[in-house]
């Protein structure tokens, strides 16, 4: 079994995202190692949603933390974490000024009825970015890719 370490939930903005373990704990294959699983809570204006799945991967974690950074740094217009079904799809965009960011959040937690979508959406600062982004490196720390990516 993994060895769970602290600091592995993302909080952004209404959204958290809790990293439990890896999907497969003994697999050697790039894509099927570094899945992980979640477990997802957002509060929205349609109700609150929460499941666990293992819909992301440690490498999409890794990606978006490198979006934020470029987005703090000032470079790009956005960050996305996207996964797979059930989907959670965030983004944080620029907002008015250097230091104000939106953060959208679209949920479907049931992959058969995309009918059931869920929406939230809150502005952050750079200091929440900034957080959000520790979170990300402390989950990454947690969780590391692992496996050979085939060329």
């Amino acid at each position: 079994m993994t060895d769970l370490k602290t600091g592995t939930d993302l909080n952004m903005g209404p959204l958290t995202l809790s990293v439990k373990s890896y999907a497969d704990d003994v697999s050697k294959d790039f894509y099927e190692a570094n899945w992980l699983n979640v477990g997802v809570k957002c509060p929205t204006d349609e109700g609150d949603v929460a499941f666990q799945s293992p819909c992301l991967m440690t490498t999409d974690i890794f990606d978006f933390m490198d979006e934020m950074n470029d987005l703090l740094a000032g470079q790009g217009r956005q960050a996305y974490l996207v996964s797979l079904e059930p989907q959670v799809d965030l983004r944080i965009a620029r907002g008015d000024g250097p230091d104000v960011f939106t953060l959208e959040v679209e949920l479907t937690p049931n992959a058969e009825d995309d009918e059931d979508i869920y929406d939230a959406a809150a502005i952050v600062s750079r200091a929440e970015v900034e957080a959000m982004v520790k979170q990300a490196e402390q989950v990454v720390e947690a969780f590391p890719v692992r496996g050979i990516q085939d060329k």
